[in-house]
């Protein structure tokens, strides 16, 4: 009767136990994170006898958790994936929103500029037609610097966002720390039986640690969790945990950089989450639309102010700067040892690429790399102001003394689109006409016609001086009489920073005079060369023009947009997937629960009987020996 009340015993316990477990996955069937539990049986050791071996009941090996530890680290994964993707898409609209508005683009505005050059190319005298130009170019001025504006604000809120996801972190690791200890003392407590409920807060802790940063973890031997960064930095160990923090980065540019230790920076191998999506916003979509944007900016004021400056305004001046245009920013390294400055300014704004650069110095020489594409990039020049360094469309001035390992973030255009603006405000002052004029002598006797003369070189003093082209022979000519030069026909003639092309035949003896236009002479010469600008191919080695980078700057944004939005619907139907997979492993079924209450239940009953059963045949002995 011993053992059999032994083996009912045994019997009542384990099924007991596997009755509270049952409840307990029951009570928690909406708790989030939550693994059902499993109560592992198995047979006692047997006695062993004569007769054979004899059976000694059931005991309780362990309360397992049922988890898919494959699918566990997937989820991981796509809560760092789908995180980093959100983020983005959420940034890449409102960047598309921004630079595609109808009302609030640059659409508008640039249209209706070039509108108003062409109004004043029909009336070149008509004061109203002037001044709509010089308002026109104000609105589209101060829409650059709104656009401008507003991405500079979408860049603040990315840094505090970055800090605030740091503090989350550094909250959640902390948390797991203090969990993987719990974990440890427990497990030593009972044997290294799983502390299965604190493994579920670990493991909901983590996933959403992973939603913030994308991470790495290893379960060590006394089952505690660590945790690393996607590029090793030790987030977690054992009961430790290893907080970021953010600083201003190494060029005091206004952004924020992640720290490690206090004082590593570690922004450029940060990835995935919440965290990466922010870094990679801002380094992939509103690094990009600033320095595109300035880079129009850029190549609106200097192509309209070199234009300008080649006409004649209703005082009888050559035309002056149209456009304040803006020049580059040089950020110097916090660290850097030398006095060494820098002045950005434009060259060639064709080979101008929008991108950001590293600008080093080794002691002897400079060197740049382009940030976007990792690549050097050749400089040329000595760095003076009568000789600067040249690369990529603008040029750098150097000022002070540079020492070896000086540094310096060099962004052309990056806040080139808020300092632009109209330098002129009489609207006598816009230069419409042409400071030149040709006529073709009236003795004339061959089949020769002259072109307008178009500016070649504004500043040269002799630009306006009286020029006549005299014909020795249908292939040779004379300036003011002098000098013999060799003509053929598409070849234009070029003098005192103009040049002026000339069609047909002309014959000896022929004469061609070039001089000064004549103050409100009703010419649109110029008026008409700048309402011509926003087709000319001005931007990426003559390839695009104005408008055509506008609308390249819109559909970039668009397209940014767009595809950050299917990656991300594509990454959330995949985390949807695995949540289902483990739902279907790990989470708790109801009806399941029930049935295996009621196994239990009829298991403890007959465990019950058993021991009532050793009770009676006790009773009978007892009765039997009185």
């Amino acid at each position: 009767m011993a053992d059999l009340l032994s083996i009912g015993i045994s019997g009542l316990l384990a099924h007991r136990q596997a009755l509270n477990t049952t409840s307990h996955n029951i009570a928690n069937v909406n708790t989030e994170g939550y693994t059902r539990q499993r109560v592992e049986f198995d047979t006692r050791t047997p006695e062993g006898s004569g007769a054979g071996f004899v059976g000694t009941g059931v005991d309780i090996t362990t309360v397992r958790r049922i988890v898919d530890e494959l699918n566990t680290t997937r989820l991981q994964a796509d809560a760092s994936a789908y995180q980093r993707l959100d983020v983005f898409a959420d940034f890449a609209s409102r960047v598309d929103q921004l630079l595609s508005d109808a009302d609030a683009g640059l659409s508008q505005p640039l249209q209706g500029f070039f509108d108003a050059a062409s109004d004043l190319a029909q009336n070149p005298t008509s004061e109203a037609a002037r001044a709509n130009l010089i308002g026109t170019a104000d609105t589209l001025a101060s829409r650059f610097g709104e656009l401008q504006a507003q991405l500079d604000v979408m860049d603040d809120e990315i840094n505090q966002r970055i800090g605030m996801t740091v503090d989350d972190i550094n909250r959640y690791t902390e948390s797991i720390a203090k969990l993987n200890d719990e974990i440890a003392l427990q497990q030593g407590q009972f044997g290294g039986q799983p502390a299965n409920d604190l493994l579920d807060q670990r493991d909901q802790l983590v996933r959403e640690l992973a939603g913030q940063i994308g991470i790495k973890t290893t379960t060590q031997s006394d089952g505690t969790l660590s945790v690393f960064t996607a590029t090793g930095q030790a987030l977690v160990l054992g009961k430790q945990n290893m907080e970021l923090s953010v600083g201003e980065d190494a060029y005091g540019s206004g952004r924020v950089d992640i720290l490690y230790g206090g004082n590593s920076r570690i922004t450029d191998q940060v990835s995935g989450g919440a965290l990466g999506g922010l870094l990679d916003v801002r380094r992939e979509a509103i690094d990009p639309a600033r320095s595109r944007l300035g880079r129009l900016a850029v190549g609106i004021g200097e192509a309209f102010n070199a234009q300008h400056m080649a006409g004649m305004d209703s005082y009888g001046d050559l035309g002056g700067e149209f456009f304040s245009v803006p020049s580059g920013t040089a950020l110097a390294a916090v660290d850097n040892s030398g006095s060494a400055t820098i002045d950005v300014g434009f060259g060639n704004v064709s080979a101008l690429t929008g991108d950001d650069y590293d600008l080093s110095f080794d002691g002897t020489a400079w060197s740049l790399n382009n940030r976007s594409t990792g690549t050097s990039v050749a400089l040329s020049g000595s760095g003076t102001a009568a000789d600067p360094l040249r690369a990529d469309g603008f040029e750098l001035v150097v000022s002070g003394a540079a020492s070896a390992g000086d540094r310096f973030l060099i962004q052309p255009t990056a806040h080139a689109a808020s300092d632009l603006s109209v330098a002129i405000t009489d609207p006598a002052r816009v230069a419409a006409a042409s400071p030149l004029r040709a006529e073709a002598d009236l003795g004339n006797t061959g089949s020769a016609k002259l072109s307008q003369p178009t500016v070649t070189d504004a500043s040269n003093p002799d630009l306006q001086t009286p020029v006549t082209i005299s014909f020795t022979g249908a292939n040779s000519y004379q300036i003011n009489g002098s000098g013999s030069y060799t003509w053929s026909a598409g070849t234009p003639i070029s003098v005192n920073g103009w040049q002026m092309s000339i069609t047909g035949t002309p014959a000896a003896g022929d004469q061609f005079s070039v001089g000064p236009g004549t103050v409100d002479s009703g010419d649109n010469g110029n008026a008409r060369a700048l309402a011509q600008l926003g087709q000319q191919s001005l931007f990426d080695g003559g390839r695009s023009s104005i408008r055509q980078e506008q609308a390249g700057l819109v559909s970039q944004a668009g397209l940014n947009a767009q595809q950050s939005a299917l990656r991300r619907d594509a990454q959330g139907a995949v985390q949807a997937q695995n949540l289902a997979r483990r739902e279907s492993v790990s989470g708790v079924n109801l009806d399941e629960e029930a049935a295996d209450l009621v196994r239990y239940q009829q298991a403890y009953q007959a465990a019950a009987q058993v021991i009532q059963v050793a009770n009676e045949l006790f009773q009978t002995l007892l009765s039997a020996t009185r």
